[in-house]
């Protein structure tokens, strides 16, 4: 029997990731004051060792509705993110700026 494919198959290790969405309500007369705050929190965020991604979106059906979608590499990158002095910031920053504290959902993913 003739083979008429060979295939070369990669296999990759199997990466373990944590997932972080946090969807925001930002109060309407504080929208450009939020936005220039998540900035510094952004571009800090991305700076960090464990971090893989970090990005803000606008929902586009609702006005001044956001979600912070977070990758980081490990469950100790996480923690040490919520001790950076940029996150702090961030959050006693936008006290009295959100309509609602804000929903975080975190999954913990592998990607191969």
């Amino acid at each position: 029997m003739k083979r008429l494919l060979e295939i070369d198959w990669k296999i990759e290790e199997v990466v373990m990731m944590i997932i972080i969405h946090a969807h925001i309500h930002v109060k309407k007369e504080a929208r450009s004051d939020f936005l220039r705050l998540t900035e510094d929190l952004v571009k800090n965020s991305q700076a960090e060792e464990g971090n893989i991604s970090y990005k803000l979106y606008e929902d586009t059906e609702k006005s001044n509705v956001f979600v912070m979608v977070e990758e980081w590499k490990d469950e100790d990158a996480v923690e040490f993110h919520f001790e950076t002095a940029h996150f702090k910031a961030f959050g006693e920053a936008s006290q009295g700026k959100l309509e609602e504290a804000p929903e975080v959902v975190k999954y913990t993913a592998s990607r191969q």
